[in-house]
């Protein structure tokens, strides 16, 4: 019974990983879509437990009924390169498949970004102000990939 409880943990687990990485919103319908089984519109919680047991199987590669360390780095690097992919499809403005440093910057504007993390206005930051400046941000992150996946 322990052990049962401790893989729907996993597969639940696994679950949610796969949905927080969803961060655009066609992401998150494709998401919602292969999840939806019946393609009636709803998630039960059946099709959610099929959905991760198919994962769990699917990243289970040597069909032992466990995932070893690289078993999780190998789903992790293919989650990765999903990611890339798509921040490149985003970001890519002149169509190259490449980003330069400016379509990277496009987004946001480096010099405004500073003035926000440097809370004394003495034109330097200090470990705190960075140590701030990453906590907000992970907590944008983290509030980003909630709505997303909503």
């Amino acid at each position: 019974m322990l052990s049962e409880n401790i893989k729907m943990l996993t597969l639940a687990g696994l679950l949610v990983v796969g949905a927080s990485a969803a961060t655009a919103k066609g992401d998150v319908a494709e998401r919602f879509g292969k999840i939806d089984a019946d393609g009636n519109g709803e998630i039960s919680q059946e099709e959610i437990k099929a959905h991760a047991s198919a994962r769990f199987s699917d990243a289970d590669s040597d069909g032992d009924g466990f995932l070893s360390e690289a078993e999780l780095s190998e789903m992790g690097k293919e989650r990765r390169a999903k990611r890339i992919s798509r921040m490149i499809k985003r970001m890519d403005t002149d169509g190259d498949g490449k980003l330069a440093i400016a379509e990277m910057q496009g987004r946001r504007d480096p010099a405004k970004m500073f003035e926000r993390l440097d809370a004394d206005g003495n034109g330097t930051l200090s470990q705190a102000e960075f140590e701030e400046g990453a906590k907000r941000a992970g907590r944008h992150g983290k509030r980003h990939n909630k709505q997303a996946s909503e």
